[in-house]
């Protein structure tokens, strides 16, 4: 795990532009586990998926240690109103019970002095030293914590603990394929919460390997119009840019013949098909989706060794 870490911040000080390389889940000793606060505001479904996508869980009070830590991180970010904990009544009719299977007789709870609220999900606020629970429509939209428990998974060589993502040498990428079909945005956000994006094609090798990257059929029946959506969208004037604004004069643009036909005038999302040339198709039709992840990109904090103990501002001396 340092070993990735140090490669992180040996790119930093080679790199010509700025890369992101600090972890976005932080550990705590405390817990034995990573803590990750989401400040933006979502549903409760909406922020269970994303912990859920991320490799994580919806945190919830469990024990002392939990609640302390979670109260740390509510703090540390001066979040002064209340967020989605992970227990709900939406797994049992009428008990409330957490991700985990955790009933809240058994989690740590401390009530809002009014009592709780009516309400299907399970929040929290902190005034001060204290911290209340409360419940809420899971339908407000709240910011919220999401909880990784330390177990005997290693970091692998693409900075994930999801060893579905594979390192390729040929372009310095890893790979994940996601055989369930989902729309394009929900494609996108899935990438983006694993820690990586829709995948790019810059030129020819890499449309190569992800036309590869195509289910073998096992009834000898092949669509050569499957599609895999890529990281590729049109806009208004039908110019089209990959999700980080290249335009498509200077990345893969091997069109299939014919397209892009903006059919229906409703296609101006990017695909790949098995021939390995490229079609647009309607954002909310659901198709594989390949996400692509920048190796030197850590998700988690290193449980021996804190970020900020690693990293010191450019410019400063680290000598005493």
């Amino acid at each position: 795990m340092l070993t990735i870490y140090l490669v992180c911040l040996s790119y930093l000080l080679i790199a010509a532009g700025p890369v992101r390389c600090k972890p976005d889940y932080l550990y705590d000793s405390e817990v034995q586990g990573w803590l990750k606060l989401h400040v933006i505001p979502a549903t409760w479904e909406q922020a269970f998926l994303r912990c859920h996508y991320e490799g994580a869980v919806l945190a919830s009070p469990l024990n002392e240690e939990l609640t302390k830590a979670l109260h740390s991180t509510m703090t540390k970010f001066g979040i002064n109103r209340r967020i989605f904990l992970g227990t709900s009544l939406l797994l049992s009719n009428g008990d409330f019970v957490s991700i985990e299977g955790v009933l809240l007789s058994d989690q740590e709870i401390q009530w809002s002095p009014q009592g709780p609220d009516p309400g299907q999900c399970l929040t929290m606020a902190i005034s001060g030293s204290e911290h209340y629970m409360y419940t809420a429509s899971c339908d407000d939209q709240l910011p919220y914590i999401c909880y990784r428990n330390h177990d005997n998974s290693t970091l692998n060589e693409c900075g994930t603990f999801d060893n579905k993502y594979h390192y390729n040498q040929k372009t310095g990428s890893c790979y994940k394929v996601h055989y369930e079909k989902h729309t394009w945005y929900r494609a996108n956000m899935i990438c983006f919460a694993e820690g990586g994006h829709l995948v790019i094609l810059n030129d020819d090798v890499e449309a190569s390997i992800v036309k590869d990257m195509f289910p073998i059929r096992t009834d000898n029946t092949t669509n050569l119009w499957e599609q895999i959506h890529i990281g590729l969208k049109a806009w208004d004037d039908r110019i089209w840019f990959t999700i980080h604004g290249d335009k498509i004069d200077d990345v893969y643009n091997q069109w299939a013949a014919g397209q892009p036909d903006n059919k229906m005038g409703t296609q101006n999302i990017g695909t790949i098909l098995r021939t390995g040339q490229l079609d647009d198709a309607n954002p909310l039709k659901r198709n594989m989706f390949v996400c692509e992840k920048a190796a030197n990109k850590i998700r988690f904090e290193s449980p021996t060794l804190r970020w900020n103990e690693l990293i010191v501002p450019f410019g400063r001396s680290t000598q005493k």
